[in-house]
Order: structure tokens, then C-alpha cells, then sequence
């Protein structure tokens, strides 16, 4: 029998989870506060408050509604304005133009930054839940050191701080997903109904968080035959076959209602076509082939200067491999390498490597975000690093390489505060060396308006500044005064000049790399300012480049 924990002991823990739960909360507050508005929010909160103030959920095309609600109910508590729903963007459902109108194009524009940072703070308490949850897990695994390193290493890893920050669909998808798995975990683990309920719910929310969490579908048998063959050898933990069957079905059956609950239990058509049938949560079925059509037709992607519409297969490998920080790829390594694993660690490692597989499969390529589900995941499988001899060595050893490696995570968590989104590891030098490679959401979302403000600020004799902006926000909105130059922005271009021959410009990583002449409908390439070295960035997104007379391109 183990000697009971002292009262100071219980308290010196608690102290640490609370700790590391603030820790958690400070940074992604301060990194909501730093970052504007970046591609994807403007969207996800104007289909969310069209969704909550209407209950019409036509918006709720690219994502299904729940963390937009969710997000837009922040914003909503925060004095936002009601959607413009006697638009023609509503009528024509472009929910693109709506949101820019919405968040930037009306009398409330100047109101925009702090409702976009409203809209930020549901997400971040979603991110302490899902921290709590991994802290659980990992210690039903592997003790109380396993539960404590995991937590350490949830709260401190860059991905998933920079999407706990965010009004987007990414941390609630992964939470969800992580719920459902843990979820049915135990009911495996105690054949209770109670867990079996949860893992529906869980599995349903995961459905309306984002239309990537369909995939959890597959995951469920995947999950029971994970538990058949695992048990094969030890009949009196066993399911029954039948019983195994019946539960998988009771979860779709109770995850199905869930979604229906989530579009308010409306019969919609499938198709917005005349005649076209009629459906329970319908809209969502709509959403869902929306996203079928945008994977099959692709999108542009970057990799090590390449450009594609369709991918690649090894796109999400060199992103993890490139995003993910050194010392959580060391303790994987680790962690794999340490004895056979164990029939509750499948429950880890077969939806991460599920997830990570159709992820490779697919035709979008632009965000290691689009794989965030596994990182939870693999943080707890990590943390087996504390819970198994390490062969040819004495335990002393093993945890000070465990300590090590800790302390060099919290260290780059400071160095990189609060700039998380352009994270990459030592591999590639950080942002700098990784805009070699990968760009998009991993680097260039939008979010150095701010950052480009104050530069601004600090050297006057830099105006006029020309701006090429990947973004969908309005970067007079963030204090910017620079004149627009042909970019990516979504909502700045009335009236773009044209590209200059000598003085400042500011140019988002994006348009940088993406030669524009392959981009409809054909418009200047920025190509020419690979070659040159910028004189200054703004954070790490937006490079500035001084030509002298005669330095620009040629006409």
C-alpha cells in the first residue's frame, strides 16, 4: 500500500495545476490581445451572430455553427451590434462580403478589435478545459508526475496556444474530439452507460464544431475493434460483441441528435435547389457537401517553394516535423521508445494516427491546425516518459533528461510569447528559416496589423508606406495608415496603387511567397523582393523593404 498524501502535498499540487491553468490563460489573453483580427475570424463571428440572433443558419456554410455561436455570444454579451441581415450578401448567402460589412464595413467599425477579442475568450476557457482534461487522463495513465508533465506541456506548447487565442473552430474541434475518445475510453474501461452517454454527446459536439470532425465517425468502430482485439486474451474484461455493436449505434443515434439539437431541430433542404428534399439538421448536410466539393477542387498551398491546388501526401509531415517544438518530438521519441505499449495507450495513438493519415490524404494543404486534434493525443502519450524504466539507465538519469526537456519548452514558450501562430522549431531557426518552407495559417494569418501600427508609429519618416495585406480585416481599423498595394485583402482594395518603384513597403508573407500572376484574376508578383534582404518586420508576418531609386521592378 502507498503511504496517503499529506495535506501539504494535496496543496502543493493543486497549486501547480492552478498555476499552470493561469499560465495557460495569461498567455493566450495576451496573445488575443496582441494579434488582429486574422483570415478566418470576421467570418466565424458574423455566421455565428447571423445563427444566434436568426436562428437561420444559411452562413453556417464553410462551418457548422456551435463554437461560432459560441464565440459570436461573447461579442454579443460585449454590446455587438445585430447582423445585417437586410443585406444583399445575406440574400445571396456570400458570407465572406457579410462578414467583412459586419465586422468592418459599418458605423461600428472602429468597435471591431474589441469584439474580436470578446469573441477570443470562450475559446480560451475551452482551451483550460481541454488542459484539464489532458491533465486527468495523463495521470489515470501514469500518476501524478505523468498528469503534471502533461499539463505542463499542454499549457506550453505554441500550437495549441495560438488556436486557444482565436475565435475559430480549430480548439474546439480538437477538445471535442478529445472528450469523445476519453469518453468511450471508459466506458470500455467500466462498461458504464454514463461514459457511454458522454462519448455521444462529445461526439456530436465535435460534429458541430467543425465539418473535419466527421472523421470521428470512422474513429468510433476503429476504437471497439481496438477494444475487441486488445481484450482477446483477457475474456473477463471484454465487452460482448453484441453489447459492443449496440453501444457504437447508440452513440451515432445520441451524437445524430445532438447535431439536430445544434441547427435547432429544423428540417432543411439537402441542396439549395427548387425541390430539393427536405431533411432533419439539412443545412448541415449542405455544409458537409460544401466541404466535400472544397476538398476534391483544392485550394493553393506552399511547401519549400513549391505551389499546388491539390497538395501533397507529405505536406502534414514536415508541418508537424517543422511546427511541433523539439523537445515534445524528443519525449514522442522517447516515449515510443520505451517498452511495448499498452491496450489503454492504443486509445492515444489510434485516433492521432488516424487523424494524421487523413489529413495526408486530403487536398488541403494550409495549416498545421488542420491536425491539432492530435496534439493532445500525443502530449499524453508523452508523458509515459515518467511511468516507464528506461532501459541501460538509472531512473535519476531519465527524469533529469525529462527535467531538461521541460525547462527548454517553457523557455521558448517565453521567447515566442505572445507571437505563437509563426512558431517553427530549431530545425528551420524559427519563423524566419520556416517561411522557407511553410506559409499560410503556419505563418501569415493576418494578425500583424497591430504590430505594423506601431511600427509606424516608431519611424515617421517611412510614409507613405505601400501595404500588401493578406487578410480579411481593414488595417486602417488597427491604427494603420499605409496606402493599399495589390494583395490578398479581402476588404481594402478599392483603389490599390500601383506597385512602386522606389521608397517603403510592407508586404505580407503570403503575398510574398504566392506569385500572384497565379492567382485570378492575374495581378502583380511580388516575386522580385525574394532575392532582397527586408530593413524591418512587423512581428513576423509583414516584411518592410526601403528600395532606392531605380530598385523597384521593372515596367
Amino acid at each position: 500500500m502507498t503511504a496517503p498524501r499529506s495535506g501539504g502535498s494535496r496543496r502543493l499540487r493543486a497549486a501547480f495545476v492552478a498555476a499552470m491553468l493561469l499560465a495557460l490563460a495569461v498567455q493566450a489573453v495576451f496573445s488575443a490581445l496582441g494579434n488582429s483580427s486574422t483570415f478566418d475570424e470576421p467570418e466565424h463571428i458574423a455566421s455565428g451572430m447571423a445563427a444566434l440572433r436568426t436562428r437561420d443558419f444559411r452562413m453556417s456554410v464553410a462551418h457548422p455553427p456551435l463554437m461560432d455561436m459560441l464565440c459570436a455570444a461573447a461579442a454579443a454579451a460585449g454590446g455587438a451590434p445585430p447582423p445585417p441581415v437586410d443585406s444583399e450578401f445575406w440574400r445571396t448567402r456570400n458570407q465572406l462580403a457579410f462578414a467583412n460589412i459586419y465586422l468592418f464595413g459599418g458605423p461600428h467599425a472602429a468597435e471591431a478589435p474589441r469584439l474580436v477579442f470578446l469573441a477570443r475568450l470562450p475559446v480560451i476557457a475551452v482551451s483550460m478545459g481541454l488542459a484539464l482534461l489532458v491533465f486527468f487522463w495523463a495521470r489515470r495513465l501514469y500518476g501524478w508526475p505523468g498528469g503534471a508533465l502533461a499539463l505542463g506541456l499542454y499549457c506550453l506548447e505554441p500550437n495549441l496556444l495560438a488556436h486557444s487565442s482565436l475565435a475559430t473552430n480549430d480548439l474546439g474541434v480538437t477538445a471535442a474530439s478529445a472528450l469523445f475518445v476519453f469518453a468511450y475510453w471508459r466506458h470500455l474501461e467500466s462498461q458504464g452507460g454514463g461514459w457511454l452517454a458522454l462519448s455521444g454527446v462529445a461526439l456530436g459536439v465535435a460534429l458541430l464544431a467543425k465539418f473535419s470532425g466527421i472523421l470521428l465517425l470512422a474513429v468510433l468502430p476503429l476504437l471497439a475493434l481496438t477494444h475487441w482485439i486488445a481484450t482477446r486474451r483477457a475474456p473477463e474484461g471484454r465487452m460482448p460483441a453484441r453489447r459492443l455493436v449496440m453501444g457504437v449505434l447508440a452513440v451515432l443515434v445520441l451524437a445524430a441528435v445532438v447535431v439536430w439539437a445544434g441547427y435547432g431541430f429544423g428540417i432543411q433542404p439537402v441542396l439549395r435547389l427548387p425541390g430539393a428534399p427536405r431533411v432533419a439538421a439539412g443545412q448541415y448536410l449542405q455544409g458537409l457537401l460544401n466541404q466535400m466539393s472544397h476538398q476534391l477542387m483544392g485550394q493553393l498551398a506552399y511547401l519549400c517553394g513549391r505551389v499546388s491546388l491539390k497538395g501533397w501526401w507529405y505536406y502534414f509531415p514536415i508541418a508537424f516535423a517543422l511546427k511541433t517544438s523539439l523537445p515534445l518530438l524528443l519525449l514522442l521519441a522517447i516515449a515510443f521508445a520505451l517498452r511495448r505499449l499498452n491496450r489503454d495507450e492504443a486509445f492515444l495513438l489510434v485516433p492521432a494516427a488516424f487523424v494524421f493519415l487523413a489529413a495526408m490524404a486530403q487536398n488541403l494543404n494550409y495549416g498545421v491546425r488542420h491536425i491539432l486534434p492530435i496534439y493532445p493525443l500525443l502530449i499524453i502519450f508523452a508523458a509515459r516518459v515518467l511511468a516507464r524504466p528506461w532501459p541501460a539507465a538509472r531512473p535519476r538519469v531519465g527524469h533529469g533528461v525529462v527535467a531538461a526537456l521541460a525547462v527548454w519548452v517553457l523557455v521558448e514558450a517565453l521567447l515566442y510569447a505572445p507571437r505563437y501562430i509563426p512558431y517553427f522549431n530549431e530545425l528551420v531557426g524559427g519563423p524566419a528559416g520556416g517561411s522557407r518552407c511553410l506559409i499560410d495559417s503556419n505563418l501569415d494569418w493576418g494578425q500583424d496589423l497591430k504590430r505594423l501600427a506601431a511600427w509606424e508609429r516608431r519611424h515617421p519618416e517611412a510614409s507613405p508606406l505601400g501595404l500588401s495585406y493578406f487578410g480579411t480585416a481593414r488595417p486602417p481599423t488597427y491604427g494603420v495608415r499605409a496606402q493599399p498595394l495589390p494583395g490578398f485583402s479581402q476588404n481594402w482594395r478599392d483603389d490599390p496603387a500601383p506597385v512602386p518603384r522606389q521608397g517603403w513597403i510592407a508586404i505580407s508573407v503570403n503575398c510574398l511567397k504566392y506569385d500572384l500572376h497565379q492567382m485570378p484574376p492575374g495581378e502583380a508578383s511580388w516575386s522580385w523582393l525574394e532575392s532582397r534582404r527586408p530593413a524591418a518586420r512587423a512581428g513576423d508576418s509583414i516584411w518592410i523593404y526601403h528600395l532606392a531609386p531605380g530598385e523597384g521592378p521593372g515596367r
